[in-house]
């Protein structure tokens, strides 16, 4: 995400929070979108000083910052959360997109190509240990796989 301190970040797809507290420690300002029930219970809550969660839909946000960095990790619609991260990234920007199902794969690269024409993916692997009787066996995780683009 090419992060530093002072580094303004959107993420979309807030899920547990857990991104933008590690965005916080690492000195970003973080705005955190998510259509999740528990921000609607607790609007405008802080689970960290520079981390603002709100509730809502990404493509109806609007913002008048300009942020160094998206980070997707979910959203129900990924065209319109692209389509919203080129518009609110700065020049020379970043935005970085987690995905694990089959699906979710060619609707992310058909809408970074629409948007940022190029683009970069990666897939990373887990796997944990875990006893086979007297031993213990790596079993795979889903892959991950991390799709990436700059403004230009």
């Amino acid at each position: 995400m090419r992060i530093f301190p002072g580094c303004k970040v959107l993420e979309i797809g807030t899920g547990t929070g857990a991104v933008s507290v590690d965005l916080d420690r690492l000195g970003c300002y973080v705005i955190s979108l998510d259509l999740n029930e528990y921000i609607s219970r607790s609007p405008g809550r802080k689970l960290s000083m520079n981390v603002d969660f709100i509730q809502a839909e990404s493509p109806l946000f609007s913002a008048r910052e300009v942020f160094d960095s998206v980070f997707i990790g979910g959203t129900q619609n990924v065209g319109g959360s692209i389509e919203l991260a080129r518009a609110l990234l700065r020049k020379g920007g970043r935005v970085v997109i987690n995905a694990f199902t089959l699906e979710s794969l060619g609707e992310i690269s058909r809408a970074l190509e629409a948007s940022f024409q190029e683009y970069d993916v990666i897939q990373v692997s887990v796997s944990k240990a875990e006893r086979l009787g007297k031993y213990r066996a790596f079993i795979a995780r889903n892959p991950v796989y991390i799709f990436y683009a700059s403004k230009g």
